[in-house]
């Protein structure tokens, strides 16, 4: 697990560049310039041999913490996204925040089993997404 900052995005930019169609589902980084990190509570990835295979972040937006993760396609049901999962949820704990929130598509069953797991509930679903939200 590599903490990744502002004045160091170029792992980051390689893990968009080779994240593939796990980037369908997340698409965070379509209207956002990697700069954006600079906001982020924190940013992670998961690298192995210096390809990162899993990303994730906590950003905070108004009074609103957004959880954030995806994995490179061909890495995912390989346990990454558990153990990103329990990275965010134990710094979302040591910073004290009272709940985070988090957007997925409502075709990711795999996510949305993930999520439940670590205690997130569905709070608002439409046709193309569920908001779900962990208070902790």
């Amino acid at each position: 697990m590599v903490e990744i900052q502002t004045d160091d995005t170029a792992l980051l930019q390689l893990f968009l560049e080779n994240a593939g169609t796990s980037l369908a589902g997340f698409r965070y980084f379509d209207k956002r310039p990697l700069s954006i990190i600079e906001n982020h509570l924190c940013t992670y990835l998961i690298l192995n041999k210096k390809q990162a295979l899993c990303y994730g972040h906590l950003d905070k937006e108004a009074e609103t913490v957004w959880l954030g993760i995806a994995v490179i396609e061909g890495q995912t049901g390989q346990g990454l996204g558990k153990k990103m999962m329990q990275h965010l949820m134990d710094k979302a704990k040591e910073l004290k925040l009272p709940a985070i929130q988090l957007s997925v598509d409502t075709d990711n069953i795999p996510a949305q089993y993930l999520y439940k797991k670590f205690g997130f509930n569905i709070i608002k679903k439409t046709e193309k997404y569920i908001l779900m939200e962990c208070v902790l």
